[in-house]
């Protein structure tokens, strides 16, 4: 069903500019027939404005946001993220999250909190007996949501319809919306499901792709590497490699690289009381003592002979 054909009252604007739904204790509406929903909101901000029930907070459900459209400065357990369209997060009821500062920024955002049977830190996932999915299910979703490094999926533009299709039932409220709005609920977890595996599994792939290639690197940081023989090692092409190493890291392969080597200097200088400059250099595969002194100075705002004083200062 199209957002045109809800009632009027859920297209008119309020006093501030914005419109949509938002059900919650003091204003339950279809939520007293769904017990294990406690909140369920689709607004739409036409100016920005402050929302102190945005900021950062606990609650006792798991906490699910998408964004159609705009940008929201978010914090999960105190990591600072920002939320764009087509970005969801989901959070356990022991993480603290919100808008950083309460600043609802123009563009749509919709969320929905759900309340467990059981969750905790120490307390498997249980949905409640609404619920048909197994318990095993229910289990391994939970543990996946209780890892605040799974919070934020990205591109995940399938829940929109989820959203959409739970914003009209609960509006409408239509012979068996109850029985809807658990099955949408369902196919919502089991999608959620699939895809925090797809990140974990993506995650330990990616840590795996670095860690091998660090360890590369590091057996001999003195040789001279070309990225397109790199990337063959991995079985890719050069853009591909680099973008990789770029996004994992943060740095592209020859900084990466060069990384490295300057982790490895600091290591000598700090490990070694008289540590000859020269050698270190050439042990990291500089090709000079300049390009040594210059790189590290560049990167660590101290040329390595003045950080080699501190050192030996802090052992004295």
């Amino acid at each position: 069903m199209n957002s045109f054909l809800l009632p009027k009252t859920l297209k008119e604007k309020d006093e501030h500019g914005n419109y949509g739904v938002w059900w919650h204790e003091n204003n339950p509406g279809p939520l007293k027939k769904l017990p294990f929903i406690s909140q369920f909101g689709s607004m739409k901000f036409s100016k920005v404005r402050i929302d102190d029930t945005m900021r950062p907070h606990l609650n006792d459900g798991i906490e699910i946001h998408y964004v159609n459209s705009g940008k929201y400065d978010w914090v999960i357990e105190g990591k600072e993220i920002e939320l764009f369209p087509e970005n969801l997060s989901v959070t356990a009821p022991w993480h603290e999250n919100g808008s950083i500062s309460g600043i609802m920024d123009i563009g749509q955002i919709n969320w929905i909190i759900i309340k467990p049977f059981e969750f905790s830190k120490t307390t498997a996932l249980d949905l409640g007996n609404w619920s048909k999915l197994s318990k095993n299910f229910q289990q391994n979703l939970g543990e996946m949501i209780g890892d605040a490094n799974n919070a934020v999926l990205e591109k995940a533009k399938n829940f929109k319809k989820y959203f959409d299709e739970l914003r009209n039932e609960l509006a409408f409220q239509e012979e068996g919306f109850e029985i809807k709005v658990q099955n949408i609920l369902e196919n919502l977890f089991i999608d959620l499901h699939r895809q925090l595996s797809n990140k974990i599994q993506k995650n330990q792939e990616d840590d795996s792709f670095i860690e091998k290639l660090t360890q590369l690197l590091q057996a001999d940081l003195t040789k001279k590497w070309h990225i397109e023989d790199l990337a063959a090692v991995f079985s890719m092409g050069k853009t591909k490699f680099t973008y990789e190493v770029k996004k994992l890291t943060g740095f592209p392969p020859n900084s990466f690289i060069i990384s490295l080597k300057l982790e490895k200097a600091i290591q000598l200088i700090q490990n070694k009381k008289n540590s000859n400059m020269s050698e270190i250099a050439f042990v990291c595969g500089f090709s000079s003592l300049q390009h040594f002194t210059s790189t590290f100075s560049q990167r660590n705002g101290i040329s390595p002979r003045k950080f080699q004083i501190q050192q030996q200062k802090k052992r004295k």
